[in-house]
Formats: structure tokens, sequence, C-alpha cells
């Protein structure tokens, strides 16, 4: 049965909430409503379905009752959504508010064509005659957690219409919320603070080498009145936030884990200094979890912590994040460790299936930009979708991609990097080249697109055989002058094709990676060097990017690239920052 839901500008239909509907669902009757006029040119009015509304017509119900019409969503998990017909009728529900506006979305993806590839450049097919047939459609996320750690993946709109619960975005509650975290990364100097502490208990933080540290600490974790403090800690964060349904209880980002005699024979005991952390752990969410039933406490398997202690069961509400900071993004982890079983890629491999073996909510810390240079792209696009089904199969259920998160704009192909991401982690079955074909063309333009994809293609395919890691320079034999002249004409064909202010605005902003590329191999003598990294510095400020180098100030980062062929000199924009590191 086909249904014409709208012709001509016109529409027989009514969009209905229940009349105690949800905020997230009155916003998610708005969002179809808007959309429909600007894709048809009709108006589908919406209303609830109060006694002061009868029926007229062929309805869409948003919500899983409406009428009196119950949906059953119970099967569904917490963010799924149906999108079914009913007669002449169409029904998009969600378990929860969240999952009904992503149900609305997905429909605006299949009927209008529906996409939104930056935080201010979405597209949709404009439509004469939009029909529906039959649908009976159960969609789910394969993730339960979704976050791209990109500063411009934190705008809530580009969240919800990707269908991202980020802890990071600014998700309102009658916009569906998130998943929110209070302090999703490193915590043991908050819980147990040795500026509070140490020096009338030095025995609570970690002994090493035979002395209690201040700086640079862990937490003696066998010491019980560490518990008790960190137990009070840790009570007092969830009545003041309430807000949060996740709290971090994790190691701080560097080693100096305790040997003292108590914590060093349960890590023995397991073979890894993780024992110690989730024994540690789940004492936490054992005392915890009467009270607050909804809380999840989140910890890490991180360096020193990511071998599982095998035999020692994780609690169900322990969320363990594994971290993959020593691997490299040149090809899919599953092809380097069938290359090298004594790779990076296969030992980070074993640690996903000893972990999922003792967890319920595994997740990964992916990464996805060079911090030494944020300009310079990082082109994992054909790893990134075979590493995310890896992930998948291997029962992880949460994601975490992180790239720049600088404040402010960023080039080396971040917002393809964030769109590619988001869309994957909500279906990492989908093919990775036709959403870089809908990104391209959708971002620089139909005109511009060719060179761009082919500037993609080229950067991939000239990695293969070669290392991607985190903090590598333009000096890496990845590069070269040719390749990089290769880069570069590719770039002015694409301005030559473009014809839209806004796609030119996005190839100059991208155009920003090929001036840095050439420029930091440049001789420090050479006698136009100083004036062309005037000039970027200007540009790069005027893009309104405010940062090139992980947490470094961009004029002291400019300052070293001046100094130093490459910029591999050490930069002091954030002293603290290195203290800290």
């Amino acid at each position: 049965m086909n249904r014409i839901i709208t012709e001509n500008g016109k529409s027989r239909y009514h969009i209905v909430t229940n009349r105690m509907a949800h905020e997230g669902e009155l916003y998610a009757a708005a969002v179809l409503y808007q959309y429909l006029f600007k894709a048809t040119n009709a108006v589908v009015p919406y209303f609830s379905d109060c006694d002061r509304c009868p029926r007229v017509g062929p309805e869409i119900h948003i919500g899983a009752e409406v009428r009196g019409l119950r949906t059953d969503v119970s099967h569904l998990s917490e963010e799924g959504f149906i999108i079914r017909t009913r007669g002449e009728d169409l029904v998009i529900a969600g378990k929860t508010p969240r999952g009904t506006i992503y149900g609305v979305y997905y429909f605006l993806e299949q009927f209008i064509h529906f996409r939104c590839f930056t935080k201010d450049v979405e597209t949709f097919d404009t439509v004469n005659t939009l029909t529906v047939g039959d649908l009976d459609l159960c969609r789910a996320p394969a993730f339960e957690y979704r976050e791209v750690y990109f500063r411009s993946a934190f705008d809530a709109d580009f969240c919800i219409k990707n269908r991202l619960n980020s802890n990071l975005a600014p998700i309102p509650q009658e916009r569906g919320g998130k998943m929110k975290f209070f302090n999703f990364h490193h915590s043991f100097g908050n819980l147990v603070p040795p500026d509070t502490y140490y020096e009338s208990h030095p025995e609570y933080f970690s002994l090493v080498e035979g002395e209690r540290l201040r700086w640079r600490t862990q937490l003696c974790l066998s010491n019980e009145e560490v518990f008790q403090i960190a137990r009070k800690t840790l009570r007092g964060w969830i009545k003041d936030h309430p807000e949060c349904k996740v709290f971090s209880v994790a190691q701080n980002d560097w080693r100096n884990y305790c040997t003292c005699p108590t914590c060093k024979k349960l890590d023995d005991r397991y073979g890894t200094p993780a024992a110690s952390v989730i024994t540690f752990v789940n004492r936490l969410a054992d005392d915890i979890r009467e009270d607050y039933p909804h809380v999840l406490l989140h910890t890490f398997a991180y360096q020193y912590t990511k071998k599982a202690p095998l035999g020692l069961s994780v609690r169900e509400n322990v969320i363990v994040r594994l971290c993959n900071i020593e691997c490299s993004w040149d090809s899919p982890m599953e092809q380097q460790a069938a290359a090298d079983p004594d790779s990076e890629a296969a030992g980070f491999i074993q640690n996903i299936r000893e972990w999922s073996t003792l967890c319920k909510h595994l997740y990964i810390w992916d990464y996805a930009c060079d911090f030494h240079n944020y300009l310079l792209p990082f082109p994992n696009y054909r790893s990134m979708p075979e590493n995310m089904r890896l992930y998948r199969k291997n029962n992880i259920v949460g994601v975490m991609q992180q790239g720049n998160f600088s404040y402010g704009e960023a080039a080396g192909l971040a917002d393809l990097e964030c769109y590619l991401s988001a869309r994957l982690l909500w279906d990492p079955e989908q093919d990775a080249g036709k959403l870089i074909d809908e990104f391209v063309d959708g971002v620089y333009g139909k005109e511009a697109a060719p060179y761009m994809r082919a500037y993609i293609d080229l950067l991939c395919d000239r990695l293969q055989g070669q290392r991607l890691g985190i903090r590598q320079y333009t000096d890496d034999p990845f590069f070269t002058d040719e390749l990089i002249e290769e880069f570069d004409a590719l770039f002015q064909k694409a301005f030559a094709a473009a014809n839209d202010e806004r796609n030119k605005k996005y190839l100059q902003k991208e155009y920003l990676s090929i001036r840095y590329m050439k420029i930091s191999r440049m001789e420090t003598e050479h006698p136009k060097r100083e004036a062309l990294i005037d000039q970027l510095y200007e540009d790069v400020k005027a893009a309104g990017i405010v940062e090139i180098r992980e947490r470094r100030n961009l004029e002291a980062t400019f300052q070293n690239l001046r100094q130093n062929r490459y910029a591999a000199g050490t930069d002091h924009g954030n002293l603290l920052y290195y203290i800290m590191k």
C-alpha cells in the first residue's frame, strides 16, 4: 500500500503526539514538521490527541502511545526505535524520547535523503511527491555509548542529527539528553587529592622504588583509609550531580602504580597491575549499587593496566575503557595482527578478547588525529570502519574517537573524521566509501568533490605499509615533496571548479594543511620561509583555529615552527601540561 504523505505542496496527513507527550517527543514532531515543509513545501500540521483535536485524516504518530493505540517498544534498547505503518497511518516511536528523535531523523534520511555533515552544512532533497510504502523497521545503535571527541562534534545539533549520545555535547533533556559523565577521564587525584592528604598521610599514595610519591602519583589501592575517603568523595559526587549516570574512578595519566607489598601481592596473583585497580573499583561499585542502581563507575585499561586480570570478574555496574594509544591506524587492526602476531595491534586485540570475558560494559578509547600536528590529516578512513566492526563483534558496547578537541575550528580533514565516526558508531556495517562520497559532495560541492575524493584516496593509498601514529611530523617517510605537490595540484583543481562561497571556505580551510606540509619541510634558512609562516599564522587565526598542537599556545607553536624544520622542536606553550605529562 502506497501512502502519499505530500503532493504538489499539499498533505492530507497530520503529525500527532500524545496529549501528555515528553518534551523530546514534541521536539521530534517539530523536527518532522520543519523538514517535511522544507523538502516538500507542504504543511503537515501537528497537534496532540486531546479531545479538542479529533482525527480528520491519516496521521503520523510520534511516540509509543497516541490516540489510545499502543506500539510495543519494550523489546527495544534504550535508544532503539520503530518506524511502522498501520493502515494509512505511520508510527515513529522509540523506547525513550531520544530514540523517538533518532527515529524521526532516520525517517528523514530514508525519504528526503537528509544528511548533516558538519555543524553548518546539511543537505536534503526537495520532492514534489513523498510516498511511503508498507514499513516495519526496527533500528538500534551498534554501541550504547557513541562519542566523537572533536570540538566540532560537540555541537548539540550535529550530535542529535547523527545520533550521537556524546557526553561532551550540551544536549538538553528536552532534545533527548545524553549519556552524561562526571569526570570521564583520570580521577585518582580528585578522589584522594595529594595536596590535601600527602603531608599527613604519604602512605595513601603509590610506593615506587621505596618512596611514597607526591608528584605524578597514583593511589595505594589496598589502603583501607584510601577506600573510605574515595567512597565519601564518590558519594558526594553522585549526590551533587544527579544528572550524571557515569562517574570516573580511574588511574592518573602516567605510570607509577603502587608496589607496596599488599598491592603487589594482588597484582602478581593476576599478572597485571589492573588487578588492584579492578578490586578497588569493584568495592566502590558494590558500595553504591543499592543506593544508586542506575549509576555506572568508569575506569581505564590503559598503559600499565591494559592487560586483563583473568579470573577477576568486573562488576556489572562498572565500565572498563580499553585504550589503544600505542597502536597504528594505517590499516585495520586485524590485518596488522595477521601480518605480525607480535604487533601492538595483535596485543590490543588480545586485550579486547580477554577483557570482554570479564566485563559487561567494555568501551574503547580510540584515536583519530596527530596530536603534535593538528593541521595534518590522519588518513584512517579505510581502517576505521574495519576497526569498528572488530569492536562490535568482540562485544565492545561503547566507543570514543578522540581527535582535535581544542576550542575553535579544525583542519586536517577533521570534519570528515567527525562525520565518518558518527555514522559508523551507529552502524559500522555501512559503506564508508559511500559516506565519504556523500560528505565531499555536500561539503565541497559536486564540482570540487572529485578532486577532494582523489586527495583522500591518495592519502590512504600512499599510507599503505607505513605507520600512522598519533604523534608524527612531516619528516615521516609518508611525506615527500613530490606527494605534497600532487596534493597541491588536486586542491588547485578543486578551487578552480568550486562555485559556491561556502564550499570555497571549506576548501581554503583544508588547504591550510598543504601549506603547512610545504612550509614545515622547508630548510629553516629558506629566504621565503619566514614570510610564508607569518601568512599561514594569520590565515590559521582567521579560520578560527586556536591550536595546531595539543594544548599548546598557538603563537608559541608557530614560534617553534619558525625555529625548527618539521616543527619538531619542543615548544613551551603550556608549561603546566609538560609538568603533568
